[in-house]
């Protein structure tokens, strides 16, 4: 009797090691979180937004909690993230602890506001060039891999994002400046997300938000419906990022929809498969910091009417 009680799988799950490199991951992502909303609230930033401007005071803790938490695994996971460096750079174990760093102190800028616009600017930066070292001629070298261009384009939203947050960031009296930057991030996003819809409606059965090599397992409730419903946001959305009308609200229905799966599809994985990065961790916080991206864009878009 007592042997079949501590079998039981609720027992088993409180018994699941959590390895040390997904805990510091965890409290990176938590300490710059909590920062953020300490930051939202102290500033009486919550008290002044209206609408769903409340939603894009979250821009900054949903995009730089995750990024803290992937500059963590630059020193936890080093030589993953060693294996992925171009083997024409040089000094690969030296690259990847200054971006890991650069990543840390980035997100405590976003969050404190401190040098934020100089940070955004390196941040948009740094995924630019990801895209066109990394990304880009991964995805060149088998143009059907589908899964590749998804993560250039990932890679490419989180460039717009930080984009979109320095543009918002920028002096009034660099008008011209601002709407150039405003403008390039959200191609970016338009691009990007009707990608993903066309993949989405293709492929129901991938994770919703960003359609990377992961089903959506079975016991995330409604399954498939999420991906399609996303799928629809994205279209309808996008095309109206692209063709630049109400892309002020385009982009908060994209945040508040990602928002939305992030909650039902990606809390429960990274519950479940909390003893991982790969499987659970990291999906939740790649998704919660594309929901971030978009978010930060729609603060840079114009209000409207």
């Amino acid at each position: 009797m007592s042997g079949s009680w501590v079998n039981s799988p609720p027992v088993m799950a409180l018994l699941v090691v959590i390895p040390s490199q997904v805990i510091w991951s965890y409290v990176a992502f938590g300490v710059v979180f909590a920062i953020g909303l300490l930051t939202i609230f102290l500033r009486a930033d919550w008290q002044k937004a209206r609408g769903f401007d409340k939603l894009i005071l979250f821009g900054p803790p949903f995009y730089a909690a995750p990024l803290a938490a992937f500059g963590t695994e630059h020193f936890t996971l080093t030589a993953v993230v060693v294996s992925l460096i171009p083997k024409w750079i040089p000094w690969h174990l030296f690259w990847a602890y200054f971006v890991g760093a650069c990543f840390i102190a980035a997100s405590l800028s976003l969050v404190t506001r401190i040098q934020a616009r100089l940070a955004a600017s390196l941040l948009a930066l740094t995924f630019f060039l990801f895209v066109v070292l990394m990304d880009a001629p991964a995805w060149a070298q088998d143009p059907r891999d589908r899964f590749a261009l998804a993560l250039v384009l990932r890679e490419l939203s989180f460039s717009g994002g930080a984009l979109a947050l320095a543009a918002n960031l920028t002096q009034p009296w660099h008008e011209r400046s601002t709407h150039v930057l405003a403008t390039i991030a959200r191609y970016f996003f338009a691009v990007a997300v009707l990608f993903y819809s066309f993949e989405q409606f293709r492929h129901g059965n991938y994770v919703p938000g960003i359609p990377l090599e992961r089903m959506t397992p079975a016991y995330v409730y409604g399954h498939a419906v999420w991906a399609y419903l996303v799928a629809l946001v994205y279209l309808i959305a996008g095309a109206l990022l692209l063709i630049g009308k109400k892309t002020r609200a385009a982009a908060t229905g994209i945040g508040l929809t990602v928002l939305f799966v992030e909650l039902i599809v990606y809390v429960p994985i990274a519950i479940v498969e909390r003893a991982s990065l790969d499987n659970g961790f990291n999906y939740l916080a790649d998704t919660l910091m594309f929901c971030g991206a978009v978010v930060l864009l729609a603060g840079a878009m114009p209000r409207e009417a």
